[in-house]
């Protein structure tokens, strides 16, 4: 349920459009699908504002900080879509200083570390929060109603997602749940699943199973958005543990040296997502998105590989022996790892910087 940054920009738009011509009630079904349409043929014609343009070129920068540089291969081009990136924000800022997406989002550009982006997350949090104060106080008509009640929120929602995924990145375990903690009580559907940083953070200040069931039942909104399983022959559908929970459930019982209860779990990530002994045993590491948690399709290969990148401090983790030097090791030479790789695995080109063998 991650942000959509073009999603966002084309009902922005919309309804800026619903605003001009005085369309109401704001559920047309017949303008908005015409407005989607517009919108994909060329969404200039929607664009009529400064802030219009500001926001349209933060969802262009996000497209390609968060969707395309990942996955290029020559270097020379990485540079030249940053450039790009870069160009985008730095006009969005120019013509809406208070584009928190994109002062948030070219923060992260140029910070020299992730500590001083923390920082200059920490210092400048008050005037995001102060223009959404703003922006609800001077909700007096419906379509300005309606924009102060989801889509003016989501910039103060991403600059506290952004806060709390990289306070744990930093080991700043306890202000990161802090932080997810007071997102989820701002926005308790949790539409940025801010809810997993939060369970990941927790997970590193030593909960127990117990205290990790207790914040998915304070968060009972949240993860009632979990996707339904695909219904199978003889069992009923059923809501699948995210990769996030089932890290977090793996390491509390690692911690413990309950290691049949985490082999327990291990088997129910095994067997619950594709390719997941090579995601396992590789653990690569997918870059942060930079508007907010990149998008992928629940139960994939995809979301446990993102999963994993994010769990990185707990992966981490290590109990002192030296042949078993930490919780990476631990789960990248298990036997239901090692055993479904065969004799097939091969060192890593990428990702943590090869096998687990290389990385210790």
């Amino acid at each position: 349920m991650a942000f959509d940054p073009i999603q966002e920009d084309c009902l922005r738009l919309i309804l800026e459009d619903m605003r001009r011509k005085n369309v109401f009630p704001l559920e047309d079904a017949a303008f908005i699908e015409q407005g989607m349409g517009a919108y994909q043929t060329d969404p200039s014609q929607l664009i009529h504002t400064d802030r219009d343009r500001s926001f349209h070129l933060t969802a262009r920068a996000a497209e390609v900080i968060d969707y395309q540089i990942p996955f290029l291969t020559s270097e020379e081009d990485v540079v030249r879509q940053e450039d790009l990136a870069e160009g985008f924000l730095r006009e969005a800022v120019e013509l809406d200083p208070k584009n928190w997406d994109a002062v948030r989002m070219l923060a992260a550009l140029e910070s020299p570390s992730n500590d001083a982006y923390v920082s200059f997350l920490l210092d400048h949090r008050k005037e995001a929060l102060d223009d959404l104060s703003a922006l609800a106080g001077s909700a007096d008509d419906p379509y300005t109603r309606e924009f102060a009640s989801d889509l003016g929120t989501r910039p103060y929602l991403r600059w506290l997602s952004a806060l709390a995924a990289q306070a744990l990145i930093s080991g700043q375990y306890r202000m990161a749940f802090t932080v997810a903690e007071q997102c989820l009580a701002i926005a308790p559907h949790d539409p940025g699943d801010i809810r997993h940083t939060g369970l990941l953070a927790l997970a590193k200040l030593e909960a127990t199973h117990e205290e990790l069931a207790a914040y998915r039942s304070r968060h009972t909104l949240a993860y009632a958005s979990t996707p339904l399983q695909p219904h199978r022959a003889g069992r009923p559908a059923k809501r699948a543990a995210d990769p996030w929970t089932l890290l977090a459930e793996m390491s509390a019982a690692y911690r413990a040296y309950d290691f049949d209860g985490a082999t327990e779990t291990l088997a129910a990530i095994v067997h619950g997502f594709p390719h997941a002994v090579q995601a396992l045993y590789f653990q690569p590491e997918f870059p942060e998105g930079v508007f907010a948690r990149v998008h992928v399709a629940p139960g994939s290969e995809d979301e446990l590989v993102l999963a994993l990148s994010e769990a990185t401090p707990l992966l981490q983790e290590g109990i002192g022996s030296p042949d078993n030097a930490c919780f990476s090791s631990w789960i990248a030479n298990h036997d239901l790892v090692r055993d479904a790789l065969g004799s097939h695995a091969e060192p890593s080109p990428s990702g943590r910087g090869g096998s687990p063998e290389e990385r210790n």
